[in-house]
């Protein structure tokens, strides 16, 4: 090769000279209307990948329109679901509430009092021992949590009170299927009352209520009376779902709680006394 190149040297340059000056009046020199020999031949070859590129490009440009409006979206959804959330437990609280009020004053400070009472909260933590008995969130002192505050789930089903103990930024719930759990109940329907207690296995039982009493059924729906002190009244709870004469004073009554475990994804504590709220 070193050989060839040094005999036709002169040859080579001469031929790549002659090869550029056509390539250029090729381009200088328009066939009638029709495009050159050269602009045909880069529209031949580089129109496809600049097709390719724009393509491309258009296609990365919808990919991120795309993703900023199905993030636009999902922003406006959480919002919707967090308003959504608190419209939902202060008209399950102000259904109870407004059978005491009766002037619109008295009903305007109760909207006040049960939108500055209610805080968003979420589980961070659950009982290691059985996590029928507790739960802990993610709101403390720091946030104005005490004990007894009520928690509702989402749907505005009782859920259990706030117990010891309490740090800066987490607390700890008592669940209503905490076998050591008592809350004054009502049957909806003929207003029996008991006590509500959990069975420590996710559901509860309603003891206290005779074997002769004949005003207790099947599908009852259960709400919070009051008396207890600590839960505010009408707060759903559960339904019976079966009844057992046992021959005992009392019949076995087990109650199936409204609220689920695997849906514990946001809570609402009412920070009020029920006395202060009522």
């Amino acid at each position: 090769m070193p050989l060839f190149w040094q005999k036709n040297k002169s040859f080579i340059i001469l031929a790549i000279l002659i090869v550029i000056q056509l390539i250029l009046i090729s381009v200088q020199t328009p066939l009638g209307e029709q495009d050159n020999y050269f602009e045909r031949a880069v529209f031949v070859l580089f129109s496809p990948l600049q097709h390719g590129i724009v393509s491309f490009a258009q296609g990365i440009g919808n990919i991120w329109k795309g993703y900023f409006n199905l993030r636009k979206a999902h922003i406006e959804n959480e919002e919707i679901k967090k308003e959504l959330f608190f419209l939902t437990q202060e008209n399950n609280l102000l259904k109870n509430a407004l059978k005491n009020y009766k002037t619109e004053k008295e009903i305007m400070d109760l909207l006040q009092k049960l939108n500055q009472n209610i805080l968003n909260a979420r589980v961070v933590g659950i009982d290691a021992s059985n996590y029928h008995k507790s739960v802990i969130i993610n709101k403390g002192s720091l946030d104005g949590i005490a004990k007894n505050m009520v928690i509702l789930d989402k749907s505005g089903n009782l859920v259990g009170r706030i117990v010891g103990p309490i740090s800066l930024k987490e607390a700890r719930v008592q669940l209503i299927t905490d076998n050591e759990c008592g809350v004054s109940v009502f049957t909806q329907r003929e207003k029996a009352l008991g006590i509500l207690k959990g069975d420590g296995k996710g559901g509860c039982k309603l003891d206290y209520i005779l074997s002769t009493d004949q005003n207790v059924f099947e599908g009852d729906s259960l709400k919070t009376s009051g008396f207890d002190g600590i839960f505010p009244p009408g707060i759903a709870v559960g339904e019976i779902a079966a009844i057992s004469h046992t021959g005992e004073l009392f019949k076995e009554i087990k109650v199936r709680p409204h609220f689920e475990f695997r849906n514990l994804d946001q809570l609402a504590v009412i920070m009020v006394e029920s006395k202060d709220l009522y």
